[in-house]
């Protein structure tokens, strides 16, 4: 897939994937994961996001960003996990904006 050849070849060494309970326990994540492990960049996977996803649901992903320090954010699946991989970027770049 050309996106994580760029994700690899621009060198990020810490990647987050943001997706959706389904595609993570039907294996889609790890498919990605195993491409990027073995190009040695470090991967997290939030897979909490559900459809219309929730401030709080978003919240969360947010902290994982925090605490595991990406330097990419990967969204995986369709418009929700896109939605979300968008806000929690924000979320992490940016802590002084607020969504209330």
């Amino acid at each position: 897939p050309i996106a994580l050849d760029e994700v690899i070849t621009d060198g990020h060494k810490r990647a987050l994937i943001v997706t959706d309970r389904f595609l993570f326990n039907n294996g889609y994540a790890d498919q990605i994961t195993s491409v990027l492990k073995a190009a040695g960049v470090e991967t997290e996977v939030f897979f909490e996001v559900e459809a219309d996803p929730t401030l709080s649901v978003v919240r969360k992903g947010a902290e994982l960003a925090n605490s595991f320090k990406p330097d990419v954010i990967i969204a995986l699946g369709g418009g929700s996990p896109m939605d979300a991989a968008k806000i929690m970027w924000v979320m992490y770049e940016h802590p002084e904006t607020h969504f209330e």
